[in-house]
């Protein structure tokens, strides 16, 4: 299974960037939701090379402790 990053930055505004490594094809739109219930709506994006290489499978599982 590949290495996969998330890099989530929040700045002093409260303005949210999000870096995805390590999904190929729109496997990381799946991400995006996953953090946009964490999170709130992301309000624009950036496709890197990966985005356009074949999809692949990704299972996600949320786990909220409180």
């Amino acid at each position: 299974m590949p290495q996969r990053e998330y890099d989530l930055t929040i700045g002093p505004d409260g303005s949210v960037e999000l870096h995805i490594q390590g999904h190929k094809g729109k496997s990381c739109l799946d991400v995006i939701k996953v953090f946009e219930q964490i999170v709130g709506e992301m309000k624009d994006h950036r496709e890197t090379i990966e985005f356009y290489e074949p999809d692949e499978q990704v299972r996600h599982t949320i786990d909220q402790r409180m």
